[in-house]
């Protein structure tokens, strides 16, 4: 009866094991695709940023 509790105990421990692990694996991912989202966020606003100041050289040396 011990041996069974024991090996009981034992996955258990493993199973809770195994579930942390693809817990930090998925806030991990989560986390990457986060930072991916605002690092396009953020070339995109510098892409627009630089058409504006184009456009604003422009419209300056045509006035």
């Amino acid at each position: 009866m011990d041996e069974d509790e024991d090996a009981e105990e034992k996955r258990r421990r493993m199973e809770a094991k195994i579930a942390a692990e693809n817990f930090g694996a998925a806030i991990g991912f989560a986390a990457g695709a986060a930072l991916a989202v605002k690092e396009k966020m953020d070339e995109h606003a510098a892409q627009e940023e630089q058409k504006k100041q184009q456009q604003e050289q422009t419209m300056g040396g045509l006035g």
